[in-house]
């Protein structure tokens, strides 16, 4: 035969919450400085070989540390303005052609 249950104080227990507690939300969680080539993937919208292989052969700013590579999430906002200007300054000398 099982026991009856004691009741419980409602001020005490939230029922929002799971397991009872009582504390404050977790706030917003703060972006990593370094990714890995996985947010990398994610970021650029690019696969996660083709971001490894862009760091593997440093076409992205990389840093080592250890064995893990990683990216410095502004670094990588910066590249990526950098190749968007690149690709611009390559299609005006393109539609321009040679000179006479």
């Amino acid at each position: 035969m099982t026991r009856p249950r004691l009741p419980t104080k409602s001020t005490l227990v939230s029922s929002t919450r799971r397991g009872g507690g009582s504390g404050e939300p977790a706030s917003h969680p703060v972006p990593p400085l370094l990714v890995d080539s996985r947010e990398v993937a994610r970021l650029l919208g690019i696969g996660r070989t083709k971001a490894f292989e862009l760091m593997a052969r440093d076409e992205l700013p990389v840093v080592r540390i250890g064995r893990s590579v990683r990216v410095l999430r502004s670094a990588l906002e910066h590249w990526a303005t950098q190749q968007l200007d690149l690709q611009a300054a390559s299609r005006t000398v393109h539609t321009r052609g040679p000179s006479n």
